[in-house]
């Protein structure tokens, strides 16, 4: 839905119209905006909620936490002087900083794409009735409550949470599986 809106502003108008008048290249032209609408809607999600589950998934793997751990705590760190190149000096900054960089860094693309799909999200379900974002945002900060349509506001969340809860289930119940497991041994 949210590629297909952002690639029904980009398509020349002029151009759409003429294929649209062909017979039989309008029904391929159809089927084939159709199919890479499918494919590039799926891209997006997927890449969406890699970036939103992977940090989960991280976090509670304890061979990954601990190693983290390990390589920063035995990690060599390279002293930074006055007289460093900048560009070493910045190369002195970052090697220092990994690998916690990475997870730091992870988490902040959390947050920018959780907040990318939200805007999806209510894109496509308007917690509105305009269906505006100006005014979705002006109810909310006037606190406007009976302006919102709970019922797409409550599918808007649901789409931007769902597969993060259903992971969070999956790795709880391994973890319960694995625990009840170790202690019949």
């Amino acid at each position: 839905m949210a590629v297909r809106f952002l690639s029904g502003k980009a398509i020349n108008q002029a151009f759409f119209y003429l294929i649209s008048v062909i017979p039989i290249v309008n029904g391929i032209a159809n089927f084939l905006g159709q199919g890479i609408t499918w494919i590039l809607g799926t891209l997006l999600w997927g890449v969406i909620q890699i970036i939103e589950v992977l940090p989960l998934i991280l976090y509670n793997h304890e061979g990954f936490m601990q190693q983290v751990i390990s390589n920063v705590d035995s990690r060599s760190r390279y002293e930074i002087k006055q007289s460093d190149d900048p560009t070493l000096a910045m190369l002195k900054r970052t090697y220092n900083a990994l690998p916690i960089s990475v997870v730091s860094n992870l988490e902040r693309l959390k947050i920018v794409t959780y907040t990318v799909d939200f805007l999806i999200c209510i894109t496509v379900y308007s917690p509105v009735a305009s269906g505006k974002f100006s005014d979705f945002f002006w109810y909310l900060g006037t606190g406007q409550w009976n302006k919102f349509d709970y019922a797409n506001l409550s599918l808007a969340l649901i789409t931007l949470f769902a597969i993060e809860v259903i992971v969070s289930l999956i790795i709880w119940v391994g973890k319960l599986s694995y625990a009840i497991k170790e202690t019949k041994n």
